[in-house]
């Protein structure tokens, strides 16, 4: 049994196990997809679930702004690091070392006001406490070793961008 979605490009119609789950939409210029799939998976039914967030990450509409400032750690600045549920994406990156994005206007403050993106590897840095957050489950995962700590805060209060806000958030406390 084939055990993808199915598209019919005549119809609109996209269709899972035989059954119609969802449909595409083209109207006044733009595209539209509805997609409701119901599913049991026992204890791994988090793993489908983040392959289809991780489709949708792809999505042009959710790829993030570029960013004001990027950081690279080398894989050994980890000083903690715990055994928490992580999203399948993450097992993927098999490459060493972070690149830690930073955004002058990010969206969101989680999980602090003053945090990097590591894309790749679908994790947060907390930038004033040195911890370390999946994405998928906002679970602290690890936790940055304080010198790589204090060499990212010092390259972010180097930068125009992110050197009040260092001040106000870091140096200030």
């Amino acid at each position: 049994m084939d055990m993808s979605l199915q598209f019919n490009q005549h119809t609109g119609k996209i269709t899972y196990r035989g059954k119609e789950v969802g449909e595409y939409i083209f109207k006044d210029g733009r595209s539209k997809v509805r997609i409701n799939i119901e599913y049991e998976g026992g204890n791994d039914w988090v793993v489908p679930l983040s392959w289809f967030s991780h489709g949708l990450s792809l999505l042009t509409e959710n790829q993030p702004a570029p960013s004001s400032l990027t950081v690279e750690t080398s894989e050994d600045c980890i000083a903690e690091e715990f055994e928490v549920i992580r999203f399948l994406t993450e097992k993927q990156v098999k490459r060493g070392g972070y690149k830690w994005d930073f955004h002058k206007s990010d969206a969101d403050d989680w999980p602090s006001p003053l945090h990097g993106h590591d894309y790749e590897k679908q994790l947060k840095l907390d930038a004033i406490t040195g911890k370390v957050y999946d994405v998928g489950t906002r679970e602290w995962c690890k936790t940055l070793k304080k010198d790589d700590l204090q060499v990212i805060q010092a390259t972010l209060r180097a930068s125009k961008d992110f050197k009040e806000v260092v001040v106000n958030l870091i140096d200030k406390t």
